[in-house]
């Protein structure tokens, strides 16, 4: 596997050249520690048959995707999460903390670039990847994943609508999908389950031998939108910040062994994607530039390619320590010289980092 690796003081990964995804992402922390937090599939390591599509031999970290979800309309990219999470990237630059790229081939005619970046002093991974070029509608977005290896607290910015997919997930026997379909989720914490009962997605590992695929509309506000995962048993908030007037859904995916088929087999567990996207579900290229759900509450699931002028999609995502008692987050806002992320506790820490990247409004 040829990576493009980059480092700080603070963060150290690699970029895939095949899909583009974020490796082996390690942040080291003020008092010392270094965590782990994304997910890497367990086969990574594995041969697995030839027809395999790179996504999933890759699948680690976070990836860039468009189309988000099947790519029904692209037929020269059958595979999940189109060119930019399965093609190759070409290096265009790299200065040990940063890493430019460029996708081999083009999606609706666009090109793409990709920027990863560390800085000094900032325990957060800056991505940038601009569409230029190109005609029509398409669903995109971001693949971050982590792995629970001690139970997660999520929480959210203010959204507007959650609802689970419209049809299950996985269907038995090839596997089980743990929510209802077709809910609108008017509790995060009493969500109806598809064989009865209720619960709590702000709280994940998910009971075990299940799949959920569920969203959220984020509320339309100046400034970023944010995720939050906790993990109090290890001290430490996991946070991703975007502009919600670029990528105003968050998809939560959360697989804990219920696909049996292949190279899933049971074993893909603990593992959450937090996805930040503009699509409709991952249910593909089509659904997202048709009428939906969603998009008709006014929040956009494609966003519109033109020649005129490209399309830039900004995304960050960091990890800090937090002090026992700490809880999931309350809120998390713009300060000077980063942003304050308040638990549910009130206590709050401050990450040093630069929240403009992704919405220039929220900076005086």
């Amino acid at each position: 596997m040829k990576i493009f690796p980059l480092r700080s003081d603070r963060v150290a990964l690699a970029v895939t050249e095949t899909g583009g995804h974020l490796s082996d992402v390690e942040f080291t922390l003020e008092d010392g520690r270094t965590v782990r937090p994304m997910h890497t599939a367990p086969w990574a390591d594995e041969p697995l048959p030839g027809d395999t599509p790179h996504i999933l031999r890759m699948l680690r970290g976070d990836f860039f995707c468009a189309p988000f979800g099947t790519s029904d309309l692209l037929p020269e990219m059958p595979f999940v999460h189109g060119l930019p999470a399965n093609g190759a990237w070409r290096l265009t630059g790299s200065t040990g903390s940063a890493v430019n790229a460029v996708l081999d081939g083009t999606v609706l005619g666009a090109t793409i670039t990709k920027l990863v970046e560390v800085r000094p002093g900032e325990p957060v991974v800056y991505q940038r990847h601009t569409l230029s070029g190109g005609t029509g509608r398409i669903p995109i977005g971001h693949h971050a994943m982590l792995h629970a290896s001690a139970p997660l607290r999520l929480a959210f910015s203010p959204w507007s609508m959650a609802l689970s997919t419209p049809q299950p997930d996985e269907v038995p026997p090839l596997g089980r999908t743990l929510l209802a379909s077709g809910q609108t989720i008017t509790d995060l914490h009493r969500a109806r389950r598809a064989d009865g009962g209720t619960v709590d997605l702000t709280r994940f590992p998910t009971p075990d031998g299940f799949e959920s695929i569920w969203m959220l509309v984020a509320e339309q506000k100046p400034g970023f939108a944010w995720t939050a995962a906790s993990n109090s048993t290890d001290g430490w908030v996991w946070f991703s910040l975007k502009n919600p007037e670029v990528l105003p859904q968050t998809l939560l995916w959360c697989s804990n062994g219920g696909r049996d088929y292949a190279p899933w087999n049971g074993r893909h567990r603990n593992a959450i994607g937090l996805e930040e996207i503009c699509g409709y579900f991952h249910l593909g290229h089509a659904a997202s530039i048709a009428n939906n759900p969603v998009a008709a509450t006014g929040s956009p699931t494609a966003v519109l390619l033109s020649p005129a002028a490209p399309t830039t999609v900004s995304y960050m995502f960091g990890l800090a320590p937090t002090p026992p008692g700490f809880g999931a987050v309350a809120s998390i806002s713009a300060a000077k010289g980063g942003v304050e992320i308040v638990g549910e506790s009130g206590q709050s820490v401050f990450v040093s980092c630069d929240p403009s990247f992704v919405a220039p409004a929220q900076q005086g």
